[in-house]
């Protein structure tokens, strides 16, 4: 009759490492595109989402997305952006085996924001 109920909490944390890792995911690609764009000389936006789409692209994450929030065009503005992804939820699929409806993915997003840097 335990062996039921460890396997529930060994799902249970795997499920929340999951969730803590991709946290950490999207908020690396934030700051990592973030930082990226500050730097450009160029189009900063372009450059600061094609880096944190990069960035976010191995991580194992789902549906993830970049936008830019503000596209730190000129030397001292701001360019910030949020990076959203979805991770699987694994206790979904045994809610459904007892009758409930958590089969939705989490969702995890993350926002960083640098001045444009210049010289």
């Amino acid at each position: 009759a335990t062996i039921p109920v460890m396997l529930l909490i060994l799902v249970a944390v795997v499920n929340l490492g999951l969730a803590i890792y991709a946290q950490q995911a999207v908020q690396n690609a934030a700051n990592y595109g973030a930082r990226m764009g500050s730097t450009a000389q160029g189009c900063r936006a372009c450059l600061a989402a094609g880096a944190a789409q990069a960035a976010i692209a191995d991580a194992g994450v789902q549906n993830a997305s970049v936008e830019i929030l503000a596209p730190g065009g000129v030397v001292g503005s701001t360019l910030r952006l949020r990076v959203s992804a979805e991770v699987p939820n694994l206790l979904g699929s045994l809610a459904t085996l007892l009758g409930g409806d958590l089969s939705r993915p989490f969702q995890v997003s993350a926002e960083a924001t640098f001045r444009a840097e210049g010289w």
